[in-house]
């Protein structure tokens, strides 16, 4: 099986759904109003400068890491269609979290309930996610590193549907 081939198909069939649709129209309607369309190559701009910087170090500069929240914030109260195309970017963000989950739970096997680190609650709903992904059926077990611990601030709820 050619998985170059496998991860084509993978992006044209992502090129079909209608929240990719929808972010390039998001997109497009920016690119409408000049004023919007600079402030948002600006943007685009410092968070490349920024993903670069965290390729290389690992670690971003925390004062450029809150100026672009800061410029983030700024354009979305300004710009009605810059906050319509963040706002189209999460649901695009949730389909790509669920294809990387997808694969990785493939490649990796599902993690057993008592190996998450979580609070039940969380655990509860973990586990409903990871049968909606595995379509009901039970994969072999993944191994979470010992000490493993969920971001402050995550989740999970927006993924279960």
């Amino acid at each position: 099986m050619d998985y170059i081939q496998k991860a084509r198909e993978l992006g044209e069939a992502l090129l079909q759904t209608p929240e990719l649709k929808k972010l390039k129209e998001a997109e497009a309607e920016i690119r409408k109003d000049p004023q919007a369309s600079k402030a948002f190559d600006e943007y685009q701009e410092r968070e490349s400068s920024l993903v670069a910087a965290q390729m290389l170090s690992k670690v971003p500069p925390e004062k450029d890491a809150l100026a672009l929240i800061d410029l983030k914030m700024r354009l979305i109260n300004r710009y009605s269609s810059i906050r319509n195309f963040f706002a189209v970017q999460q649901d695009f963000e949730r389909i790509m979290a669920s294809v990387n989950l997808t694969i990785t739970t493939t490649i990796f096997g599902t993690p057993s309930l008592d190996q998450l680190p979580f609070p039940k609650e969380l655990k509860d709903m973990a586990q409903q996610l990871l049968q909606n992904i595995g379509g009901g059926q039970n994969g072999p077990t993944m191994q979470i590193p010992e000490g493993f611990k969920l971001p402050e601030g995550l989740d999970l709820s927006k993924f279960l549907k």
